[in-house]
């Protein structure tokens, strides 16, 4: 791949060799910074732009500018509609523009260059930080730009228009004569598609910045903590609900974690928790919605719904939730002598999914719970529908149901993973390329090779894997000294970023264990499977708030918080894992309270892999 090298500062010389870049101040300064530039004369115009967790094809989706959550307008709802995201760091449909960001956007700081039409590669790895500032990456149309340190026109902020970014960034104090240096790694590969441009990224992301996971947190006093807290905030008399005394009479199936972190609870839980378990499930498996979808609801006495209360939206459903819940109800089987009732539950359910992707070829992202009709369409949102079917023709033995599992497994692979780009998982992203529905693509793929012993599935299944490693962090990211992470001595690496919207990464998969890896890693005998799961599986219970090691809230502003919430609850675990500044205030903070979704991650990651007798994780 063609490319020149090019250094600029106004404050000094700049030099470029033997993978080193270096600085030398003119004069002492208290704005210096430099910059490396890599210009392409032969950019072709569907070069697939790629920054580890910030960009996918350079997220060459229409922007719209909606508040959180961003949601869609009647106008742009539809079987198939054209995708859409928020004013996300993004390139333009039609590949002009600017992506601005820095090293702490990126889970491997990192830019990576597919030109589809010559087959070539092109990677760039820089360090984290020069002089305690993070480093810039900016690309465009034929150039990457490394800045020292970064130096945005605008810093994104969370669904903010652009006119409203904030300008965070400024050089670095040097004196007369100092010189800075910094690592660089340049790679270039022939390259025949984009699979193969990830199975290359998965080989090579360590290749910089790598450091040694966190040692094994997995106590049984742990657990105890988490079990205790589900059922002291999380049970409601019936079920377990959401966190918090109100919201415990809320119940949501599937994402993010109704109806799933029951299996952990069904395996290793106490007595009573085994008993309120099960319940649970009864919940799930006798409230159903106009369809026949299982209902998400609030005393019994309404169906709850998507629409973030927006009244073109009512009575839309996260198809995920149902997929999530039912795939999770089928592992449930594995576990305990399945009550007919959820039995047949599972049976109505697999029939209004397969029913929905014969009608749509898709499983969509929205539908409508009263009517079935698909509002959003063409999302890789409800990818573990697949899995889901998979497992439901295996226990039914009917062939129906794996039939729509194979053409849709076939389909999304096609339309989603070898484009590289999957979308549509979280219900607040819009089509934000995001880490949730990569790894419900991997697990479908590993539930397809399980059940059908087809070679190709497993294939799918790596190269899903390959997409899904992006979002993880490899390295321990050095946090601002005056940040609650830094005094805690938070060590990232393995921790997962959610998507390009919601630029925080977080404690594990959403809501996963991440147990398709390591039967992808069993299957293949290929440890760095294995490896890219003990590392999620190993950041995951920092980020447990207990009465040894509190965690303080960090507020959006000194006083959004009072007395008796500056501290996290024991056995709270939040969400954020704020490398970013996408929350300029929260950069090593969290908010005040925990996460269902990340309790779920923890204990699933205890029952199916940790205390699981056929799991050799090798946490040290």
């Amino acid at each position: 791949m063609k490319y020149r090298i090019h250094t600029f500062s106004d404050f000094g010389r700049v030099c470029y060799a033997d993978g080193s870049v270096e600085f030398v101040a003119k004069d002492g300064c208290d704005n210096a910074g430099f910059s490396l530039s890599f210009s392409f004369p032969e950019w072709e115009p569907d070069t697939y732009v790629f920054l580890p967790a910030c960009a996918y094809d350079g997220n060459r989706i229409r922007r719209v500018t909606r508040r959180y959550p961003p949601v869609y307008l009647p106008r742009e709802l539809g079987a198939d509609p054209e995708p859409l995201m928020s004013t996300v760091p993004a390139l333009e449909p039609d590949g002009s523009g600017t992506i601005e960001v820095t090293s702490a956007d990126c889970s491997v700081p990192a830019v990576g260059l597919f030109y589809p039409q010559k087959q070539q590669a092109f990677f760039v790895f820089c360090q984290q930080q020069c002089k305690d500032k993070n480093v810039g990456l900016t690309v465009e149309k034929g150039k990457i730009t490394l800045q020292y340190p970064a130096m945005r026109r605008a810093s994104y902020v969370h669904c903010r228009p652009y006119d409203m970014w904030e300008k965070l960034d400024s050089g670095v104090s040097v004196e007369k004569g100092e010189a800075l240096s910094s690592s660089i790694v340049i790679k270039e590969y022939a390259c025949s598609s984009v699979t193969e441009f990830f199975r290359i990224f998965f080989g090579i992301r360590k290749c910089l910045l790598a450091d040694e996971r966190q040692p094994n947190q997995y106590t049984r006093a742990l657990w105890e903590l988490m079990e205790s807290r589900l059922n002291e905030v999380n049970w409601s008399g019936r079920f377990y609900g959401h966190d918090g005394v109100k919201e415990a009479q809320t119940w949501y199936m599937g994402w993010s974690g109704g109806g799933m972190v029951t299996a952990a609870l069904l395996k290793n839980g106490r007595p009573q928790t085994v008993r309120r378990a099960e319940m649970t499930l009864d919940h799930m498996t006798s409230h159903f919605t106009p369809n026949g979808f299982f209902a998400m609801t609030a005393c019994d006495t309404y169906l709850l719904d998507d629409s973030f209360g927006k009244e073109h939206l009512k009575n839309a459903m996260l198809v995920r939730r149902q997929s999530d819940a039912l795939y999770f109800l089928f592992k449930q089987f594995d576990l305990v002598s399945p009550k007919p009732q959820w039995v047949a539950a599972a049976k109505g359910v697999s029939d209004v999914l397969a029913d929905l992707y014969r009608r749509y070829e898709s499983f969509g992202q929205y539908v409508d719970q009263e009517t079935g009709e698909m509002m959003f369409g063409g999302t890789a949102s409800a990818a573990s529908a697949i899995g889901a079917l998979a497992r439901a023709g295996q226990f039914f033995e009917d062939e129906g149901y794996l039939a729509v599992a194979r053409q849709a497994g076939e389909q999304y692979y096609r339309r989603f993973v070898a484009k590289g780009l999957t979308y549509g998982g979280p219900s607040e992203a819009m089509c934000s390329p995001d880490s949730e529905s990569c790894y419900a693509m991997l697990e479908s793929m590993m539930v397809l090779y399980e059940v059908t012993k087809e070679e190709k599935w497993l294939n799918y299944a790596k190269d899903s894997a390959h997409l899904f490693s992006t979002w993880v962090v490899t390295y321990r990211f050095r946090f601002p000294e005056h940040t609650e992470f830094a005094r805690l001595g938070i060590n990232t690496v393995g921790s997962v970023f959610a998507n390009v919207q919601n630029k925080h990464s977080a404690p594990g998969i959403c809501s996963a264990s991440g147990d398709a890896l390591y039967k992808l890693y069993r299957y293949t005998g290929n440890r760095a499977y294995l490896e890219l799961l003990q590392d999620i599986a190993s950041f995951i219970p920092q980020c447990v708030s207990t009465a040894q090691k509190p965690i303080r809230t960090t507020g959006k502003r000194p006083d959004e918080y009072p007395p008796e919430k500056q501290v996290q609850t024991p056995g709270a675990i939040n969400e954020r894992v704020n490398m970013s500044d996408w929350e300029p205030t929260r950069v090593g903070g969290v908010f005040y309270g925990s996460c269902n979704w990340c309790e779920t991650a923890l204990l699933l990651t205890f029952s199916e892999l940790i205390w699981n007798e056929n799991v050799d994780l090798e946490l040290t």
